[in-house]
Formats: C-alpha cells, sequence, structure tokens
C-alpha cells in the first residue's frame, strides 16, 4: 500500500499549483470585465459631458441673442420715437435728429427705415435707396400686425455678406406707416463662438420658431430650414433640450445638438459638438486608463506566481495572510460605505435639480456642505465625532458671502460634537434654512438679521435659526419644494422633530439626539 499512497501524495503536489493559476484566471476574467465596464463608461461619460457642454453653450448663446435683440430693439424704439408723426418719405430732413437718438451701434450694424411699401427711404450704411422689401417673409409678418420680427439669414445687399434683420413695425392711429430695422452681420456671431471654446467643427446657430436658419457660425451660404430635422420637433415639447448623432443639412456632419429657447423672442438658439471631437476625448481616457490597468495585469500574474510559492509555506504564515485580507477587506468594505453615502446623497441633489441658474447654485451650495463636512473630519482627525460649532459657522458664513447682503450675523454656537452619521444631515439642514432666509428674507433690504443658536440640552441638542424677515408669508412660497422636503427628511434621518413659525420673523427651532443608535436613510 506505500506505493499508491507515495502516488497520491504526488498527484495532491502537483494538483497544488493549480489554485494559484484558476485563483489568477478568476482576477484576470474580473480585471476585464472591470476593464468593459471602464471603456464603456467612459464612453457614456464622454457623451454625456458632450450633452452638458452642448447644453451649457446653447444656454449662454441663448443669452447672448437674448441681449442682442433687447439693444437693438430698444434701438428701433428710439428710431420709432423720433419718427413720430414726420413723414417717413421725408427722413433725410431729420437724419441727423435720427442718428442721435439711435447712439453709437456696435461695429457692422446697421439701421434702415422703409414705408409701408417695403420701399427704403433711409440707411446709416452704404445701401441704395429705393430697394424694395416687401416681399419678405419678415415685412409680410409686421404687414399683417406682427411687432418684432427677424428675417431668416440673408447676404447683406452692399457687403455681400451673411446676415439677419431684425425689424419692428411703425404704426400711425394703429395704421401700418413702416418698418424700422437693424441689420446685424454674422460675424457677430463668429466673435462670440470663438470665446465657447467648442472646437473647430462645432457650431452655434440661431433659428427662427418656424425652423428657417436666421444665423449660424460657420455661416451657411443660403437660408436653410430645418424644421425637417429629428430634433426639431422636440422645441415644440421643450424650452430646452439635447439630441445625438442629428446629421447637419447645411454641412452633413453628425454632432451632438443642445437647443434653448430665447426668453421673450420667437428665436432658438443652437449649440452643436462634433461627435468625434466627444470621442477623442474618450479615446484619450481609454489610452489613459490602459497605462493603468496593463501593468496592473502585469503585476496581477506575477502577483499569482508569487501566490504559488506562498501556498508551500507554513500553516501560521498563511492564516496571517488570510486574517490580513480579511482585515483589509473589512476596511475596503467600510471606507466604500462611506464614499457610497456621500456620492448617493450627491447624486440624489443632482437629480432632483432643474438646471437653471438659481437651481444650479442650490446644488452647488448643497454639495460644499458635503465637502466641509469631510474637511472638518480630516482636519480634527476625529472619525468618530464631529465638532459642529466650526463646521456650521463656515457654512453659514459661505451662504452669507455668496450672496452678498448686508446681513448682521449673530451665532451662538456652544461647543458639542455629534456622531458623523449626523454631521452632514445636520450641515444640509443649515445651508437650506439660511440659504431660504437670504433668499425670501433679506432680498432687497438693508437692516437683515439672522441668528443662529445651538446648544446642548440634556441627551439632545436644539438648533435655532431666526431672521428679521417678513415671515412665514414669505417663506412660505418655497414650503413645498425640494428645499423643505430636503429639511423634512435630514431631521427625519438624525431622528429629530422640527418646527417653523413666525416671531418677528421666520423661526425655525430643530432638537435631535446626540447620539443614534440606527441610521435612517434620507
Amino acid at each position: 500500500m506505500a506505493e499508491p499512497a507515495k502516488a497520491d501524495q504526488k498527484l495532491m503536489r502537483a494538483a497544488r499549483p493549480a489554485l494559484p493559476i484558476w485563483l489568477a484566471a478568476i482576477f484576470l476574467a474580473a480585471l476585464t470585465t472591470v476593464a468593459a465596464f471602464i471603456v464603456v463608461e467612459n464612453y457614456r461619460t464622454a457623451l454625456r459631458d458632450g450633452e452638458t457642454r452642448a447644453l451649457s453653450s446653447a444656454h449662454v448663446v441663448a443669452a447672448h441673442l437674448q441681449w442682442m435683440i433687447e439693444a437693438s430693439d430698444q434701438a428701433l424704439q428710439r428710431i420709432e420715437a423720433e419718427v413720430a408723426d414726420r413723414p417717413i418719405a421725408s427722413v433725410h430732413e431729420y437724419a441727423d435728429e435720427l442718428t442721435r437718438a439711435v447712439g453709437e451701434m456696435p461695429d457692422g450694424f446697421q439701421y434702415t427705415l422703409m414705408d409701408e411699401t417695403g420701399r427704403v427711404v433711409f440707411s446709416s450704411g452704404p445701401v441704395t435707396p429705393g430697394i424694395n422689401h416687401s416681399d419678405r417673409t419678415y415685412f409680410t409678418m409686421l404687414r399683417d400686425g406682427q411687432e418684432l420680427a427677424f428675417s431668416s439669414a440673408l447676404m447683406d445687399e452692399f457687403s455681400g455678406k451673411p446676415s439677419f434683420l431684425v425689424a419692428r413695425r411703425i404704426d400711425r392711429n394703429n395704421t401700418f406707416a413702416g418698418v424700422a430695422s437693424i441689420n446685424i452681420p454674422n460675424e457677430s456671431l463668429d466673435r462670440f463662438w470663438a470665446s465657447l471654446d467648442l472646437g473647430p467643427d462645432s457650431t452655434i446657430s440661431a433659428v427662427r420658431d418656424d425652423g428657417w436658419l436666421v444665423a449660424r457660425r460657420p455661416a451657411a451660404a443660403r437660408a436653410v430650414d430645418i424644421s425637417t430635422t429629428d430634433w426639431f420637433p422636440l422645441t415644440r415639447e421643450q424650452d430646452n433640450g439635447v439630441y445625438h448623432s442629428a446629421v447637419s443639412p447645411i454641412d452633413g456632419h453628425a454632432r451632438i445638438v443642445a437647443f434653448w429657447k430665447v426668453s421673450g423672442a420667437p428665436l432658438i438658439a443652437l449649440a452643436a459638438i462634433e461627435r468625434q471631437e466627444m470621442l477623442d476625448q474618450f479615446w484619450r481616457n481609454l489610452w489613459s486608463d490602459a497605462v493603468i490597468i496593463l501593468p496592473l495585469m502585469a503585476v496581477l500574474i506575477f502577483a499569482a506566481a508569487w501566490i504559488n510559492r506562498l501556498l508551500y509555506r507554513t500553516a501560521a504564515r498563511n492564516e496571517a495572510l488570510e486574517e490580513a485580507l480579511e482585515r483589509n477587506r473589512f476596511l475596503l468594505r467600510e471606507i466604500h460605505h462611506r464614499v457610497k453615502n456621500n456620492l448617493q446623497a450627491v447624486l440624489a441633489l443632482i437629480r432632483l435639480q432643474p438646471m437653471p441658474v438659481e437651481a444650479r447654485e442650490d446644488m452647488s451650495r448643497r454639495v460644499a456642505a458635503m465637502i466641509a463636512v469631510h474637511e472638518q473630519i480630516y482636519r480634527t482627525d476625529q472619525f468618530e465625532r464631529v465638532e459642529v460649532a466650526p463646521y456650521a459657522e463656515r457654512l453659514v458664513r459661505e451662504i452669507a458671502s455668496s450672496y452678498d447682503l448686508p446681513v448682521a450675523i449673530e451665532l451662538k454656537l456652544e461647543p458639542l460634537t455629534v456622531d458623523r452619521e449626523q454631521a452632514l444631515p445636520l450641515g444640509m439642514i443649515i445651508n437650506e434654512v439660511v440659504s431660504n432666509a437670504f433668499k425670501y428674507a433679506f432680498a432687497g433690504r438693508t437692516d437683515g438679521r439672522l441668528g443662529v443658536e445651538l446648544h446642548q440640552d440634556g441627551e439632545d441638542f436644539r438648533l435655532v435659526i431666526r431672521d428679521n424677515g417678513p415671515g412665514m408669508d414669505v417663506t412660505a412660497e418655497a414650503s413645498g419644494g425640494m428645499g423643505s422636503r430636503l429639511i423634512a427628511s435630514f431631521v427625519r434621518q438624525i431622528g429629530g422633530e422640527y418646527s417653523t413659525l413666525t416671531n418677528g420673523g421666520a423661526v425655525f427651532e430643530m432638537t435631535a439626539p446626540l447620539r443614534q443608535d440606527e441610521e435612517e436613510p434620507a
């Protein structure tokens, strides 16, 4: 029986190396899966970044167009006021007065005066009088009763360069008497496009709400109707949005197109980013990840060979390694748990918020409150308990500085600590209440006062925030919004109770235990 026993021992020794080989195979498969996930996620991130960048650029373009239109309309109203009851046909007799009334205009801008037949009778530029615009769509709109109209993209009659018109109807006793217009060169869009730094093949445009192109960078050779594109129907349902893989009817490029309606005007601002430009960023990210992953795979293979040798060492050494590995896993789980909670809070806030400027500022303050609690923990090296007073003071001061209002702040903060799980909800509560005070209680005032009190009350702590504003009649407008829901949710998370009342202003009071046995997610 000795020979079979020796043979069994040899087989066992031969089979032993298979364990690290399979372990390495599992690690390699897991790493390959992670690498594939990273590739897919980087691709999606590149497209999401393109969406965000295009949408924010479209918003900026819309704001720029709105300013340009408002400035042009003001000049047109001055022209209308100067013409008054004077005959439009004899405008040359008061041309100097008209020029002074209009004032200085940006380079390339020209104004024109037409009579009720569409004939040009006066222009600030070198346009030959007598040209007739009566057959143009914008003129027909004004003649039919529209107050302000925009032409589609056209070529300037004198310079031969692309431009568009902003035109205003002139009435005499409710009768159509003529049109005043301002010619805006397409080059004004070119200069603005350069400041956005979107990429060489990106475009920005202005489109009339009937689908006709008004202006574009780079300029189009002709007026184009884009109402037949796949993305244009979205403008009938939304004020802004993004569409992927939109093929331009002008140059045939596939782009990520974002649109934003111009407030107060029948125009839509567009920003389109070349898809390939965003995918170039994806490839750059992929190569940077490969620089990390490929050496990691090599290290993993080497580690598998090294583990193969360690398996033949003493049982005591193996047990020590197992204990160390289990300890590391525990620490990693704990770290990931904390990071996950904070990221979920940030994600929840982002998903709740729309994207107007005010909402973006609110979101920034909420994320800053999250960052502040982590910085407080790291600065004091207190990982179980968090000092509230310096954390709360910092939050209040930062919110006050962001609004830049003349508000007297009185802080009465006792030195106390709370569980780390309570610190973030408490900071978010302070952020929401103080932000609401600056929004609704102090706007337009010079005698604002804000008081924040924090003190221990037995086994609990008590937070009181009061202002000298008009009280809940004003701040109640936001009571059903996201801020109110966040306050209620975070108070519930730390196991506290709160109330709001009016007593010489809005008063927020909250009581919560200093220690929390169980965690309740917000």
